[in-house]
């Protein structure tokens, strides 16, 4: 039987990108999944899609490619009615893979308020499992102590205290929830990354680090993963780049 899950993204920031990636994924592996794109936006409109800005253009056009067919709800996340919209789209389905906000400076800071309406839909809606993008720096990510990691949590405390409240914000709300959660904590998203079509985790303290960056696709295809067969449940975990992996 046909996996039924609804995948939702912030329509601007790295995040979100994520979240599209994750759409991808679920689109490609066809029957098996049964997919519900939902995009979050400050207007209703946008959904992230169609913007290459963010992308190498081979990428952007492939993740285009991929979802042409894929009709994409779009729900204006400060809307009054957003939460009994996200509840009606979420009706029926098996778990929800949200990706509500961004971790860049100049964006609006939604994953408060997106955490706040998906998870009272996924209530009204009766669904359990819900896949969260966090970030790095954010809670305990298991990295050891380095340069980087005191560098980034310099950047969240004392430059983009904002952003940071709005994460932690989301994670709170996330673990109060009651539902079968997981937090996903990914280093940097970059752009130019190219996937490995795999990915390394950190679960605990004591196994060592990742490396700086990890490609968006390969975060979203650990979102759907875990979307589609949980492996981790009420947890948190760092994604990474797979070392030992090769560019697909």
């Amino acid at each position: 039987m046909a996996k039924k899950i609804a995948v939702v993204w912030a329509s601007k920031g790295g995040l979100g990108d994520v979240g599209k990636f994750a759409a991808s994924h679920a689109a490609l592996r066809g029957s098996a999944v049964e997919l519900t794109a939902v995009a979050l936006s400050e207007d209703g409109a946008a959904t992230g899609v169609e913007s290459t800005e963010v992308f190498p253009a081979t990428r952007a056009e492939k993740l285009q490619e991929t979802l042409k067919d894929v009709e994409i709800k779009k729900v204006n996340i400060k809307s009054e009615d957003a939460e009994e919209s996200l509840a009606t789209i979420f009706s029926g389905v098996d778990a929800v893979i949200a990706c509500p906000g961004s971790r860049q400076s100049g964006i609006a800071t939604t994953c408060t308020i997106g955490a706040r309406k998906i998870v009272a839909a996924m209530k009204k809606a009766k669904v359990e499992r819900l896949v969260v993008l966090s970030s790095f720096g954010i809670g305990d990510d298991y990295m050891p102590s380095s340069v980087l990691k005191f560098f980034w949590g310099f950047l969240l405390r004392v430059v983009w205290p904002t952003m940071r409240r709005d994460v932690e914000g989301m994670e709170k709300i996330v673990k109060e929830s009651g539902l079968e959660y997981l937090i996903v904590r990914p280093m940097g998203v970059d752009p130019k990354e190219l996937p490995v079509g795999s990915y390394a985790i950190l679960t605990a303290r004591g196994q060592g680090s990742l490396p700086l960056t990890v490609a968006k696709d390969d975060v979203g295809l650990f979102l759907l993963e875990e979307a589609v067969a949980p492996k981790h449940t009420k947890t948190g975990v760092t994604i990474g780049k797979d070392k030992t992996a090769t560019v697909v």
